[in-house]
């Protein structure tokens, strides 16, 4: 059995299928790149793993639990820290320094005493690069330092999966560099991770498995040598010559 697993997951926006019959395994400590042109629904598919959506169909499972099965929904808002999830616009909040952004929900949880939780925040802001930054404020970061202080912070929470919702492409290519080298720290960890993105090369260098989301749906599922290298679908191949 699969650390993660989805069972077709489906969600509808009106009329309209924005996902349907998304099938996908992971194993601990692997990431999983999801890629594919806009609007197919792959921010959709991350919303629902951290019920900012509530999927209409499908079931969820973690390490061998049902976190969510649409036909007994029942509970299923007790596991949204299961999921963490970077944004691709950072969304710290400009009041608070990156210190106070890193342990204010872990703080509104509970999750400690204020000084563990501070310690714990400092040694997170620490592992991404920013301890001459804690005391300050949003807007003074730069994009790449905003987006590594938002995986601070969902690091806080301590979430079995971490997702990431194209986390680099409001960068330059200097700080989507900065990005990825922690993206690729947390994968030496052994952190599991889904990374919704456009670099393709950090896709083909750095995922276990890669998912070609088109049309709602999972087209093609392999290692990065079976779906960058021997495309079995026209749409997958079009998307790659882009």
């Amino acid at each position: 059995m699969a650390y993660l697993e989805i069972v077709g997951l489906g969600k509808r926006f009106g009329g309209a299928d924005v996902l349907h019959d998304v099938d996908l395994s992971l194993e601990q400590g692997q990431i999983l790149s999801l890629i594919g042109p806009s609007g197919e629904g792959k921010t959709t598919f991350l919303r629902c793993l951290n019920f900012l959506e509530t999927p209409d169909r499908g079931i969820i499972r973690l390490n061998g639990e049902t976190l969510f099965d649409a036909d007994r929904p029942k509970g299923r808002q007790t596991h949204r820290q299961a999921f963490g999830l970077v944004f691709q616009a950072f969304h710290l909040f400009p009041q608070y320094t990156v210190l106070e952004n890193v342990t204010l929900a872990p703080t509104l949880a509970k999750k400690g005493s204020k000084a563990a939780l501070q310690q714990k925040a400092m040694d997170l802001i620490a592992k991404v690069g920013l301890t001459d930054k804690a005391n300050a404020y949003p807007n003074t970061l730069s994009g790449g330092q905003q987006q590594r202080a938002a995986i601070a912070r969902a690091l806080a929470m301590e979430p079995d999966v971490l997702c990431f919702d194209e986390p680099t492409s409001a960068l330059d290519p200097l700080l989507t560099k900065e990005v990825l080298n922690v993206i690729r720290l947390l994968k030496d960890e052994g952190r599991t991770m889904i990374v919704v993105t456009h670099e393709m090369a950090f896709a083909r260098e750095a995922s276990d498995r890669v998912a070609f989301l088109n049309g709602g749906t999972v087209a093609e599922l392999g290692t990065p040598q079976e779906v960058f290298g021997a495309p079995k679908t026209e749409a997958l191949r079009r998307f790659l010559r882009q």
